[in-house]
């Protein structure tokens, strides 16, 4: 996505730029998905222009908004170190547990997640993200595969785009109710899901 460029910053200018990321972030919260300059703006205790200077647009800022959200939610479950010793399924499993605990910790899992953000350039962005994200899938899926516990039959790309499309789906539903379901029901409906899209290989189940 096209946003404008962001000059070199002193400490004191990347200290506000993540004063206005954070800002916009909590008016994206406590609007349920509407962000506007002016309530950025006196969140962070700036004046409106300064938006533009660090982001261009309000585009820009929504985009590093959602970008933020996903370093957190890709370092939270898809980078963070696992046990060497486990097998892949159990590896798998501990990270979706990892990924659902972040999306309900996360007040933004609720925006971003169940579709609350209207504006293009967030929905340019979160595509973008999920697209990343089905690579790393991806990754996983071949190194299940090398390892002998995945039917070596299937394509790794697909099975991950329908796995985190169907999971994308699932949170999205679960974060957008009053109540939400358990945890541990999310896990087993997620895991029971995960067989039936990536299956194991035979003998290995």
């Amino acid at each position: 996505m096209a946003v404008a460029s962001v000059p070199t910053l002193t400490s004191r200018g990347v200290a506000t730029r993540q004063r206005l990321i954070d800002a916009a972030r909590e008016e994206l919260i406590d609007t349920g998905g509407v962000l506007e300059v002016a309530g950025v703006a006196q969140r962070a205790e700036v004046s409106p222009g300064l938006l533009y200077r660090y982001f261009g647009s309000k585009d820009g800022l929504l985009v590093a908004v959602v970008d933020a959200f996903y370093d957190a939610y890709d370092a939270a479950a898809f980078q963070a170190p696992l046990a060497p010793d486990v097998d892949w399924s159990a590896r798998e499993r501990l990270r979706l547990q990892r990924a659902i605990d972040f999306l309900c910790d996360d007040p933004l899992g609720r925006v971003i997640v169940a579709r609350r953000l209207r504006e293009g350039a967030a929905a340019q962005a979160d595509a973008e993200r999920l697209a990343a994200q089905i690579a790393l899938a991806a990754r996983n899926v071949a190194r299940g595969q090398r390892a002998g516990e995945v039917d070596p039959m299937i394509d790794p790309r697909l099975v991950a785009a329908a796995f985190l499309g169907a999971f994308r789906e699932l949170m999205g539903e679960a974060l957008s109710r009053d109540r939400m379901p358990a945890r541990d029901a999310l896990l087993r409906t997620l895991v029971r899901l995960g067989a039936s899209i990536i299956p194991a290989r035979e003998g290995q189940a």
